[in-house]
Order: structure tokens, then sequence, then C-alpha cells
């Protein structure tokens, strides 16, 4: 039996706020334990000016124990 330890997925988000907002959302899924979350400002640049910025978040989520996993998840995309 295959069992899906843990992932690591990376977001982009507007703002700070949101960054932390996305964090709180996901350490409250019903799944899984977040174990890391970190987040980047990146800027827009024009011509060698700053007009914009965006947060890129990378959060890790533990679903299971490597040594004896317990849950069996299964994971889907979609656009």
């Amino acid at each position: 039996m295959n069992y899906l330890l843990k992932v690591t997925n990376t977001y982009r988000v507007p703002s700070v706020a949101d960054a932390l907002a996305l964090r709180e959302e996901l350490s409250h899924i019903d799944c899984g334990a977040l174990t890391s979350f970190s987040y980047t400002t990146k800027y827009i640049k024009v011509r060698g000016e700053i007009v914009g910025e965006y947060q890129v978040c990378k959060a890790t989520i533990e679903f299971t124990p490597e040594k004896e996993p317990e849950l069996k998840v299964e994971a889907t995309y979609s656009v």
C-alpha cells in the first residue's frame, strides 16, 4: 500500500496579510499537520523601479508518520 507522507506546496499571494491568513487556514486542516511555513516578498519591477510586490509562500503538510503510517491520504489537483 502507498502512503502519501507529506507535501510541500508553493503559493503566490498578494500581500503579507494574505500569507498570514493562508498559514492560519493551513494550520487547521483536518487531514494533516502544517510542519513548516515560510514566505518571501518578491518585487515587480518596471525599468528598474518597484511598482508592486507579492508573496511566495511555501507550506509543508505532514499527513502520517513515515515509520508507522496510519492514515491514507489521496492528493488531487484541479484547475
